[in-house]
């Protein structure tokens, strides 16, 4: 699977390389090999790199590296004026929770570029502090800060969590993001975050099915795509808990989903489901019932894969969020007779950046990944 994860990242940057290195005039060809071999050359000293003992050098490298993304993200969204970004995700945010604040109903605010937002409720709802800050791309930066705590909790050491910074720098796809201010990819973050946080606690539905539930919700209640990667955790937990436990697990989801719906509902019932821009319409709107068919399939084939070994999870979930994405573009391609290419505004290839965390998780973190005592450093405590 290793071979598999670092396919996907050359693929996942490489779209986006060839994309706008044609869109400046350039020969994507050349800069997407460019970008291959210099990717490659600092993949393989990051990777190396792991087998060394820490120092602290180390540390001093993950916070200066925290700190870089952390100003770069700062600095571009500064620089970057939202009104002329050709993406609205940002906006289906933003004038969402200007409507809420103003009275209005959230759901019919329309985008900078005039479209409909398809967030749901719980992803909204995250967003209010930032948007009262007055930015709400400052969800970004909320979310890279959790990961990097998150790195050096559950890897317990700073080499692995550097290198997975120095791979998330190196990726044309991850900046992309940031430029645009979408929320996309940092939703997916979070889930990466999250699984890693249950799995390092030992959570499991048999003992948790109730704050599990919850959790689920309301990753839930932010995009269905989420589900991919919390079915392909779950599942084989769920699949062994008692018959009780999964009750107890399905209806906390399912409520705490339908709760964060409520106040909508109450507000305007016929306008949340039956709006033709509705937020379930534009979220299922996509692909056919066979594709669907095919993602059940790969997801309860991959989640009995995995057997314990978080490192595996996230390449299962990388596999199966680019098929996802891939199945649907090839199936709208050959309904539309190919008029229009990978490339054109029809198709957008961010939504490859879902499985991205993912893909950096299961490339940096190693089985049996380990230093003796002397050479463990922890978080709190410099050896």
């Amino acid at each position: 699977m290793d071979k598999i994860q670092k396919g996907l990242f050359f693929f996942i940057n490489g779209l986006f390389v060839a994309k706008y290195s044609l869109r400046l005039g350039y020969n994507p060809f050349i800069t997407v090999g460019l970008y291959a071999a210099c990717a490659i050359v600092v993949m393989s000293v990051v990777l190396k790199s792991n087998h060394r003992p820490e120092n602290k050098a180390i540390k001093i490298a993950y916070l200066f590296a925290c700190i870089s993304i952390v100003a770069i993200i700062a600095l571009l969204q500064s620089r970057i004026d939202p009104l002329q970004l050709q993406v609205d995700r940002w906006s289906a945010i933003h004038n969402f929770l200007q409507n809420l604040f103003q009275g209005i109903y959230p759901y019919a605010a329309k985008t900078h570029l005039g479209g409909y937002g398809s967030p749901f409720p719980a992803w909204q709802f995250f967003h209010i502090p930032f948007y009262l800050l007055g930015n709400v791309g400052l969800g970004m930066l909320f979310s890279v800060i959790i990961l990097f705590i998150f790195l050096i909790r559950y890897f317990r050491f700073y080499r692995p969590a550097l290198s997975f910074l120095i791979l998330l720098i190196i990726s044309p796809a991850f900046w992309y993001e940031v430029a645009v201010r979408s929320d996309l990819i940092y939703n997916f973050i979070l889930c990466l975050v999250a699984i890693g946080w249950i799995h390092k606690q030992k959570y499991s539905i048999q003992k948790q099915a109730y704050g599990l539930g919850i959790l689920c919700g309301l990753f839930l209640s932010t995009r269905f795509a989420v589900i991919i990667p919390f079915a392909v955790f779950l599942l084989p937990d769920f699949f062994t808990a008692s018959p009780k436990q999964k009750i107890i697990f399905g209806l906390c989801a399912a409520g705490t989903f339908v709760l964060t719906f409520l106040p909508f509902i109450c507000w305007d019932l016929n306008a949340l489901l039956f709006f033709k821009y509705s937020p379930f319409v534009l979220q299922t709107r996509q692909g056919s019932v066979w594709e669907v068919i095919l993602l059940i399939a790969l997801t309860l084939l991959l989640s009995s894969r995995w057997k314990g070994n978080l490192k595996l999870c996230c390449s299962c979930i990388a596999v199966i969020l680019v098929v996802f994405v891939a199945q649907t573009f090839v199936h709208r391609m050959i309904n539309e007779h190919f008029a229009y290419n990978l490339f054109s505004p029809a198709y957008d290839i961010s939504y490859f950046t879902m499985a991205l965390p993912f893909v950096l998780f299961a490339i940096i973190d190693k089985p049996g990944f380990q230093f003796s005592n002397q050479q463990r450093v922890h978080p709190n405590k410099e050896s």
